[in-house]
């Protein structure tokens, strides 16, 4: 039986009437079923699609697939029921309380009484031969929570797209989607032990991770805002405050959500300890360790296009890939996929019909690697910041072996010079202050050496990143490469005031200020322990 049409399955979705709504008025309820799945499957991926290059069309399909997930949870608890063949039960081979102990002994372990008797039942593992055998038990919460996250981003761009009654701070469709990847996690087909198929919802970790990390970055833009808005009252200099990591820009109760939002649905369903409780008082840093949980799971089971099928467990359950041409895998049909680089930094059409082209590990590895290496430059913590630059670092270093470099080389280099920045500059702060009281010792000791190697390397970087800059180069490429000369100029700038050696002080100098170009650097007054530290 062929799916229902998407057009019918769109229209049903944005309509605001709610199932109670076609009762009291005597109407046929229609309950969510496998053609509806695949319907909203083909759904999501025309918005994920719509959402690199089309993000007016994009807005109300994520609208249409966040409240057809509605219903469907509204209809099934546990929407897994719908494409995933659950057992009925298993065989026990549990002895009988009355046999005797010796027959037991001989019944069980003895090959030759075993294999004819009729007591030996072996467990079986549970198999199907249904399609829907492919279907993780997750893909609906998968399909939910990236669906709230893409939304969730979108208002954090623009708060005004948000319609009335529905939230227009980024942050609460973003607790959604981890409370949604939350009860996806714990459903009870997943562990009540009877499905033996333990392969990992890798995408579902992934951007599990990324929306702890949008919720880091929320929680450093909030604490930057709050300080300096106190600052201010105080009558202290703008660039004169005190940060506090452990403000949050949302409440630990949760809003009382209408029983016809989506996220009334949510919080019926999700683990009685939200979030929202638990996030609430974390800092930037302690869900950022959260995040990195969940990538390193996500990467691991992540395809890698180098290795066979056979070598890729996860590979059946990737959107648009599948183990035999007929065969419907992952969250999508081969035909519906939607481009795998949907959040990446260069996204652009992708027409390609080979799954592993589709799919872009080295795409997701360096979207991952950015966002982090986002937050870890806007931490206040000098220490927590070279942390998540080197972890970023590491990232971006692993692409190596992962991605065409003729393609990725520039994009690497200049990612690579930003993160050995922020490990350079870490300890800069903890020697300012002895800078500026003229104790130039301090540029002989360890923490210093250790940060002129860490700019030296942001330097090294930087300068081959300029080499790769080409007129080939269009688009988000060469607008990611035309970054790299003011990032130059103040790494020069940073390691010309960690140099004790005056003449190579004034050369680094010199060097920053031609590649700051019309920028006045203003290094006329500039020395060791003359406001040496200013970067303004």
């Amino acid at each position: 039986m062929s799916p229902k049409p998407l057009s019918s399955a769109i229209s049903r979705a944005t309509s605001t009437s709610t199932a109670s709504d076609a009762s009291s008025k005597g109407k046929a309820v229609h309950s969510a079923d496998y053609e509806d799945w695949e319907n909203l499957k083909e759904l999501f991926a025309r918005a994920a699609e719509r959402y690199d290059d089309d993000i007016p069309e994009a807005i109300p399909l994520l609208r249409a697939v966040i409240r057809e997930c509605h219903r469907f949870l509204v209809d099934h608890p546990d929407p897994s029921v719908v494409y995933v063949d659950h057992p009925r039960g298993r065989n026990s081979r549990s002895p009988d309380a009355i046999t005797p102990t010796d027959e037991r002994l001989t019944r069980d372990w003895s090959d030759a009484d075993s294999a004819g008797s009729s007591h030996w039942l072996p467990r079986k593992r549970t198999t199907t031969s249904s399609p829907r055998h492919t279907e993780l038990p997750t893909a609906f919460h998968a399909i939910f929570g990236i669906s709230l996250f893409l939304m969730g981003n979108l208002v954090a761009q623009d708060p005004s797209i948000a319609l009335p009654g529905e939230p227009d701070a980024p942050s609460t469709y973003w607790l959604a989607a981890l409370d949604v990847f939350e009860t996806g996690e714990n459903l009870p087909s997943r562990v009540d032990g009877e499905i033996l198929d333990t392969t990992e919802d890798w995408r579902m970790a992934i951007v599990w991770g990324r929306t702890l990390v949008c919720l880091a970055d929320e929680k450093v833009t909030y604490n930057m805002k709050m300080a300096k808005t106190q600052a201010e009252a105080s009558s202290a200099s703008a660039n004169d405050y005190c940060y506090y990591p452990s403000g949050s820009p949302f409440s630990m109760s949760e809003p009382q959500w209408p029983a016809s939002s989506p996220f009334h649905a949510i919080a019926q369903f999700r683990p009685p300890v939200t979030r929202r409780m638990s996030l609430y008082s974390a800092s930037a840093h302690d869900i950022m360790v959260l995040a990195m949980d969940q990538f390193s799971r996500g990467i691991f089971h992540m395809p890698h296009p180098h290795y066979s099928h056979t070598h890729n467990p996860s590979f059946i359950h990737t959107p648009g890939t599948s183990s035999s041409p007929s065969q419907t895998s992952g969250y999508f049909s081969g035909s519906q996929a939607p481009p795998s680089h949907y959040a990446s930094p260069y996204a652009q059409s992708s027409t390609a019909n080979d799954p592993l082209v589709m799919f872009s590990r080295p795409k997701e590895l360096f979207t991952i690697a950015s966002e982090v290496l986002g937050v870890a430059e806007r931490l206040s913590s000098g220490a927590q910041r070279h942390y998540w630059a080197s972890w970023a670092d590491s990232v971006f270093n692993q692409m190596k072996n992962e991605a065409d470099m003729d393609a990725w080389r520039g994009p690497i280099l200049c990612a690579r010079g930003r993160c050995w920045l922020v490990m350079g500059s870490a300890p800069v702060e903890e020697m300012e202050a002895a800078l500026e009281a003229g104790d130039v010792e301090v540029l002989h000791s360890s923490e210093a050496e250790e940060a002129r190697e860490g700019l030296a390397m942001a330097i090294s970087f930087f300068e081959r990143a300029k080499g790769q800059l080409t007129p080939a180069l269009v688009g988000a490429q060469a607008a990611q490469m035309e970054d790299v000369s003011p990032l130059l100029a103040e790494a020069l700038l940073v390691l010309a005031n960690l140099t004790a050696d005056e003449n190579k002080r004034e050369e680094l100098y010199t060097r920053a200020q031609t590649e700051a170009g019309e920028v006045d650097l203003d290094l006329g007054t500039r020395g060791v322990g003359d406001d040496a530290m200013d970067l303004s």
